[in-house]
């Protein structure tokens, strides 16, 4: 719907036919707001029948003394509702109701949402309402974009890095009576509060790998070499300037450690049995050889994922876009929407969330619109691809999809229910990934 409470209304056929006999005229003005200001001339007369049918309803609506339900004359109604002031909103509001859906007809204008009324005037007889126009888009020569696509290898550093990930999945950890020392894999409770407040918990059951570069808390790992099992420490670390909560940096944290246990860690050599340990294999070059293929094509994926948003954004710097506030309030709306669910959740209602994080729901909006107004712009454009190359899916490719889709629920024994949402969600995914592709062969040349 385009209108907004106060005009959902809409006129009767007897007043339509009024105002085309007396040609309504509209004016409109286009704002630098993506909006259109629409400024009515009413006449008198339509002003004058508006009054007498507010107060027709209002004296059925309003019990006043001495007459019957709908006999009273205007003005004792009037005085009855509260005056002249109090009749004036009314009657403005049943004109608006009467007058907008028309106005916006005979402007020829394309809102996106409801317009407002800013005013309604009896010297002259106008009606002003400022209306939201739908996002317009022109992609201009897009079919000119070209966008180089990299290519992709991996490396003999990649390949090392993996087989490093591998020799710690892979460790020998034992128990060793002796104090910790770097390398090993301890087991320890360490609790750091700051001004009272508890910033770190590590709970004992977790290993905690004696490697100084994996700690983000530099000190940490120090105050740990040289404990043993059931030993109690209290240190004071000082937070990084890049610890993740900004208030807390640079700032002393009062640390309480108890070692659990001590454990040795070694690495196995990388070999021919290291190979076959991992899985069916026989020797270290086949196991290189499919770390390298996996690797690709991963790497491949993501540059894929990677081309295609760039081609997006190309095709976005071209466009000439322009669009409403209440567009990206509406996205914004989304948003604080989406991320609420994820709140409610993880079990926590929102409001004790903005207590936790210190922040207004004003706040959150504030930093979601850079990268909410990017998704719009985003949107816009492969929507109005799709109308410029005339993409379309068909039936039988949702159906198809939905079917895939299907396996793949049961396949995790879950299952999917073939509703209207459904098979539209899938309907809109299928043509926003034929616009992917639409972009991607024409920043390739291949389009």
């Amino acid at each position: 719907m385009i209108w907004s409470e106060q005009i959902l209304c809409a006129p009767s056929v007897r007043f339509n036919n009024q105002f085309r006999q007396n040609k309504m005229n509209v004016q409109v003005e286009n704002l630098d707001t993506h909006e259109a200001r629409l400024t009515v001339d009413i006449e008198p007369s339509v002003i004058e029948q508006t009054r007498r049918e507010v107060a027709k309803n209002l004296s059925k609506a309003v019990r006043v003394p001495g007459f019957r339900p709908g006999m009273a004359p205007m003005s004792v109604v009037i005085n009855a509702i509260g005056g002249e002031a109090v009749f004036a909103e009314e009657v403005n509001e049943a004109l608006a109701k009467k007058v907008y859906p028309l106005a916006l007809d005979e402007a020829k204008v394309n809102p996106y949402s409801a317009g407002i009324v800013e005013k309604i005037t009896t010297d002259p007889p106008q009606m002003v309402a400022r209306v939201p126009l739908e996002p317009t888009i022109d992609l201009k020569d897009y079919k000119s974009i070209r966008v180089p696509y990299p290519e992709v290898s991996v490396t003999s550093d990649e390949i090392e890095h993996e087989f490093e990930h591998i020799r710690e999945d892979n460790a020998i950890i034992q128990l060793a009576e002796r104090p910790a020392q770097m390398g090993d894999a301890v087991e320890a409770t360490i609790v750091g509060e700051v001004n009272g407040e508890t910033v770190l918990r590590q709970n004992s059951r977790e290993r905690i790998v004696m490697d100084a570069e994996r700690m983000n808390i530099p000190g940490l790992v120090e105050a740990l070499v040289g404990m043993s099992a059931g030993e109690h420490k209290h240190v004071h670390i000082t937070l990084p300037a890049d610890f993740d909560r900004e208030e807390l940096r640079n700032l002393e944290m009062h640390t309480e450690i108890d070692m659990t246990r001590v454990n040795s860690r070694q690495l196995p050599e990388i070999g021919d049995e290291l190979a076959q340990t991992v899985g069916a294999y026989q020797t270290l070059a086949e196991l290189r050889a499919d770390i390298e293929k996996r690797l690709l094509a991963y790497k491949e994926q993501e540059n894929r994922e990677k081309y295609a948003n760039n081609a997006l954004d190309t095709f976005a710097g071209l466009a000439n876009i322009s669009y409403p506030a209440a567009f990206i309030e509406d996205r914004l709306n989304d948003a604080m929407d989406e991320y609420k669910g994820d709140i409610r959740r993880m079990g926590l209602p929102f409001e004790d969330w903005l207590n936790i994080s210190k922040k207004t729901e004003a706040d959150y909006r504030e930093e979601f619109k850079p990268n909410t107004e990017m998704r719009a712009r985003r949107g816009l454009v492969m929507r109005q691809l799709a109308v410029d190359e005339n993409l379309k899916v068909s039936d039988d490719e949702v159906n198809a999809e939905f079917e895939r889709e299907r396996d793949l629920a049961r396949q995790n024994r879950g299952d999917l229910k073939k509703d209207k949402e459904t098979l539209a969600n899938i309907r809109n995914n299928v043509l926003s990934n034929k616009v992917i592709d639409r972009m991607v062969a024409i920043a390739k040349g291949e389009g």
